[in-house]
C-alpha cells in the first residue's frame, strides 16, 4: 500500500515547515523596542546613521506589522510610511535607519520565545548574513551573533 508512506512523508514535511517558519512574535500594534539589558528604547530618528537608543517616549514608538511568511516591518509611530531598514552606508558594523518602507531591506525576522516580555533577536529577513540587531553604546547595528537582546513592550 502506498498511502502510508505518502502520509508519513506529508507529516514529515509539515513538521519541517513548522520549524522553518518563525512564529508570530508579537501582534500588530504599537511597541517600544527595548534593549533587554539596559531598558533603553530604539528611537525612530532619521538619518543614515539612525537607530539611536534613548529614553522611551513619543520618539520611541514603533508600529509592528506582521507580513506573510513570518517576517515583520517596523514602521515609525510618527511616520508610518517609514520603516527600520538597512542603511545604504557601506561601513561596519552595518547601520540601520528609517527610510520609506520598501526602499531598502526592511523585513525582519523575530526569533525567540513566544512569551510576553521575553527577549528576542531581530534579523533582516532578506540579508540574514549581516547578523542580528544589537545594541552598541548609544546605537543599534547589525553585528549581533543571534543572542536575544530586545524586548517588545506594548504601548497603549
Amino acid at each position: 500500500m502506498r498511502i502510508r508512506p505518502v502520509l508519513s512523508l506529508a507529516a514529515s514535511v509539515a513538521a519541517v515547515m513548522a520549524l522553518a517558519t518563525p512564529s508570530q512574535a508579537a501582534d500588530n500594534g504599537s511597541y517600544f523596542i527595548q534593549d533587554a539589558r539596559t531598558g533603553a528604547c530604539l528611537l525612530t530618528n532619521e538619518g543614515l546613521l539612525g537607530s539611536q537608543l534613548g529614553p522611551c517616549g513619543n520618539d520611541a514608538v514603533w508600529q509592528l506589522r506582521n507580513l506573510p511568511y513570518g517576517s515583520v516591518q517596523l514602521a515609525s509611530g510618527r511616520e508610518e510610511s517609514h520603516c527600520l531598514g538597512l542603511s545604504p552606508l557601506k561601513i561596519f558594523p552595518p547601520p540601520v535607519f528609517l527610510s520609506p518602507c520598501g526602499s531598502s531591506p526592511d523585513q525582519w525576522t523575530i526569533t525567540g520565545p513566544d512569551e510576553d516580555g521575553a527577549p528576542v533577536a531581530l534579523r533582516l529577513t532578506e540579508i540574514p548574513s549581516l547578523g542580528t540587531l544589537t545594541p552598541a553604546d548609544d546605537r543599534a547595528t547589525l553585528a549581533g551573533r543571534g543572542a536575544p537582546e530586545w524586548t517588545f513592550t506594548r504601548v497603549g
